[in-house]
């Protein structure tokens, strides 16, 4: 089974060797493109130099500025980091999760989000992943260079792209409907008073968590906005679209919140260069 729409994305990479480096393990394990979200430097002749002949991944690669752009037309978003811990629902190993990644890459575009060197993916950035994966280490230092992280990661992927049955047929949403999707389900539930300024941020969070493990389709993911507007509508009969009557008329779900683990703390994974 190919691996061509599983694509390497590295989100502000700081070391031109590194990017090479990953361009080469990228073509060592026939992986797809090669994406550079916003590289704080980037000196081609020291990538060449480190690719050696993969200097054609380096020449089809892509540069944005955001993850959101990188990850926009995925249906499956696989993130990384050295503190699997740190992560609501933890996280997985590359071996475990590449059965999954395999198959549905043979209907969709996949992402593996790789951080800075110097601490990894921000929790801003792993809000975009619907699985994290984790790389076992010695604890005395966890952390990999992540040019090193890219090759065992995509190492996986080549063993399971040999192993793994039929391909799913199943076509997911992309990330970039997914976010649309969170962001009305935020407003929707705002209107209502169902979040409030105390428990907005970890609500969403556990939201994510409990949608990106379901691989919406983009049918899920119409009915979600559907069902946002309508809450959004019933909202504004409660007390207007900014939901300022609703709070005094809905009351606060304070069970729920008590029982959801806070996870609005900064999650950081590390993959250091």
């Amino acid at each position: 089974m190919g691996l061509g729409r599983i694509r390497v994305i590295l989100v502000r990479p700081r070391n031109s060797g590194n990017i090479g480096a990953a361009a080469r393990a990228i073509k060592n394990m026939g992986l797809g493109r090669l994406f550079l979200v916003a590289p704080l430097r980037f000196e081609e002749a020291r990538a060449a130099e480190m690719a050696v002949h993969a200097k054609d991944v380096l020449r089809h690669g892509c540069t944005v500025g955001t993850l959101e752009e990188a990850v926009a037309s995925c249906g499956l978003v696989i993130g990384t980091t050295s503190r699997p811990s740190a992560v609501r629902g933890g996280a997985l190993s590359p071996r475990a999760l590449a059965p999954e990644i395999v198959a549905v890459s043979g209907s969709n575009d996949v992402a593996l989000v790789f951080g800075p060197e110097h601490h990894g993916l921000s929790s801003d950035d792993l809000k975009l992943c619907h699985r994290v994966a984790s790389i076992p280490a010695s604890p005395q230092y966890a952390s990999l260079n992540v040019a090193q992280a890219v090759l065992l990661v995509a190492y996986e992927l080549f063993l399971a792209g040999g192993q793994v049955g039929p391909e799913v047929e199943r076509v997911l949403a992309s990330s970039e409907r997914s976010e649309l999707m969170y962001t009305k389900l935020e407003e929707a539930l705002r209107a209502i008073g169902f979040l409030q300024a105390g428990n907005a941020e970890h609500m969403m969070q556990t939201f994510r968590h409990i949608l990106g493990r379901a691989a919406l389709t983009e049918h899920d993911v119409r009915v979600f906005l559907a069902v946002a507007r309508q809450i959004r509508w019933a909202g504004s009969r409660l007390g207007g679209a900014d939901g300022s009557r609703a709070e005094a008329t809905v009351p606060r779900p304070r069970s729920l919140a008590r029982s959801t683990p806070h996870v609005g703390a900064a999650v950081r994974g590390r993959t250091h260069g």
